[in-house]
């Protein structure tokens, strides 16, 4: 009520028409009427509170049920928020936000690095769009050779095995070293004498272990043999 309206007290002053007096009337009307239209809502709401707390007491109930004991819960989240909260925490937390923050001006500065070395590429006649094109061609061909079966049963064969690759190097280094000097004409009491040697009979024991080795595996696979003939000689007569 606007408190410079005075309440009609039933008679009215010399100077007071009862025109005046209806108008006050009038818009102290007008003003509870506002008034209640005002408070309806909040008179709803007040009247809807019950109902809504017992619906959301029953959801809360229902959840309970279906997901355990929500008391364990809640002490698991407050003890969570604890450990959350805690300086040990929040330190680095604060050091991974802080560098979030400077992640945003470095790579405004690789963009800018970016475009300045198009631009110059592009001033010295190159062919911005033929290169990103090849480059996406290029990834895109690196990305079905690294998934290729080929490449995936080399990594599983073994041949890309640190020994493996310093064999293959000694032996490259062999080849390279023999390839320096014209080849001897050995016959069979040559390669009699040289067996004698002690660094020919490492070779001849490597290759002999190497030749068990391969003759091993191609036993226990039965796709490495020729035309599916057996080495086993039992095998063969059986």
């Amino acid at each position: 009520m606007d408190p410079k309206v005075v309440p009609s007290t039933g008679s009215t002053s010399p100077g007071e028409s009862r025109s005046d007096l209806e108008a006050t009337l009038r818009r102290i009307e007008a003003r509870l009427e506002r008034l209640e239209q005002t408070l309806e809502p909040i008179a709803q709401a007040v009247d809807a509170a019950p109902a809504l707390t017992s619906t959301a007491v029953d959801v809360i109930d229902d959840w309970a049920n279906q997901h355990g004991d929500l008391d364990a819960r809640l002490r698991t989240l407050s003890e969570l928020f604890e450990r959350l909260t805690r300086p040990e925490t929040l330190t680095p937390l604060m050091t991974l936000v802080e560098l979030t923050e400077q992640v945003k001006p470095a790579v405004a500065t690789f963009t800018d690095i970016v475009d300045e070395t198009m631009a110059r590429a592009a001033a010295d006649g190159m062919e911005i769009e033929r290169l990103v094109e090849s480059t996406k061609n290029a990834l895109l061909r690196l990305a079905q050779l690294a998934t290729a079966r080929e490449v995936q049963a080399l990594l599983d064969s073994g041949m890309l095995d640190p020994a493996a690759l310093s064999t293959l190097g000694l032996a490259a280094r062999a080849v390279a070293d023999a390839s320096e000097h014209p080849p001897r004409r050995v016959g069979m009491l040559g390669a009699l004498r040289a067996a004698r040697q002690p660094s020919v009979q490492r070779a001849l024991g490597f290759l002999i272990t190497v030749a068990e080795n391969l003759g091993e595996s191609l036993g226990s696979d039965p796709k490495l043999l020729p035309n599916g003939d057996d080495v086993s000689p039992s095998k063969r007569n059986s």
